[in-house]
């Protein structure tokens, strides 16, 4: 079995649309661990309208301290992220200074919304990069903005962003369209691309290292600190 990083995950207890309650969050983490996983990043939602409840942080805050100790009792390693939302609302430099990295290294994850590319997407993505850190889209497949915008996206790439591939989507669990999606982003794009799973539950949105073909698992970063540095499976 190969080392896996998964770098995009719900794994916090009632927090966004994750596990729901503390067993459903260890079973997760112990799906995980049975792939393969032996280090994961909890990414729940951040500067989404979608999951902006009162108290966010504090709900965070304390779902971390029993996630940490569930992961341990399994020997997964766990870090603290966030997917951090781009609507666009927010000025690109003000957007950099919110975001939150992942663990504590230099790497941001970006969500975009899955129906259109804000106006200052790539605004915002720069900002990150002057700030010195390095953004990576999650899930670019799923954006409908993105589909034919290459020049965007090898203007991020060049500035030395990375592409999260959902895993599930390269092993078609999720249908065709994304299967085709995810591999041609692969393809267009391998010294930036790199897996994650996105696992929300062990159901519809479950991890699916399980089912990943061996030749694409050039793309899965091993640990966090190598993410830093990634050049993606070229």
């Amino acid at each position: 079995m190969w080392r896996v990083l998964d770098l995009h995950c719900h794994l916090l207890a009632a927090v966004d649309d994750g596990p729901a309650d503390p067993a459903s969050a260890l079973a997760l983490l112990v799906g995980l661990r049975q792939q393969g996983v032996v280090s994961a990043v909890a990414t729940p939602h951040l500067l989404s309208p979608r999951f902006a409840p009162d108290g966010l942080e504090a709900m965070i805050a304390e779902a971390w301290p029993r996630l940490q100790d569930q992961a341990a009792s399994i020997g997964l390693h766990v870090f603290l992220g966030a997917e951090n939302h781009c609507s666009g609302q927010l000025d690109p430099e003000t957007f950099a200074t919110a975001a939150h990295p992942l663990g504590d290294g230099p790497c941001v994850l970006v969500e975009l919304p899955d129906d259109h590319l804000p106006a200052r997407a790539w605004a915002s993505c720069f900002a990150l990069v002057r700030s010195g850190r390095r953004p990576v889209l999650a899930h670019p497949e799923r954006c409908r903005g993105l589909r034919g915008d290459d020049e965007g996206l090898a203007a991020f790439v060049a500035s030395g962003g990375l592409l999260q591939i959902t895993a599930g989507h390269v092993a078609g669990i999720h249908g065709w369209a994304m299967r085709w999606r995810s591999r041609r982003l692969l393809a267009r794009f391998p010294q930036a691309c790199v897996l994650a799973s996105d696992a929300h539950d062990l159901r519809a949105r479950r991890p699916a290292w399980d089912r990943l073909p061996a030749k694409f698992r050039r793309w899965i970063c091993p640990d966090l600190p190598s993410l830093a540095r990634w050049q993606g499976g070229a």
